[in-house]
């Protein structure tokens, strides 16, 4: 396994833990926007990187094509 996929499933752990308690301060009505806000980013940031591996593009002379 490769550093980068070490440290993705390392994000999706981290973001796993972070799931229930974010969700139990939004139930008690506690949570602030900043940190939805601040979860809803990395749940973003998290679906691009793994957007990206499951479809990684090949870089020939300074292009960028999506390997099939």
């Amino acid at each position: 396994m490769i550093r980068a996929d070490r440290e993705l499933l390392a994000d999706i752990a981290q973001l796993n833990s972070d799931v229930v308690p974010l969700a139990m301060r939004i139930i008690d009505n506690s949570a602030t926007s900043a940190e939805q806000q601040t979860f809803a980013d990395r749940l973003i940031n998290l679906g691009t990187r793994l957007s990206h591996r499951a479809h990684p593009a090949v870089v020939i002379d300074s292009d960028t094509v999506q390997e099939s």
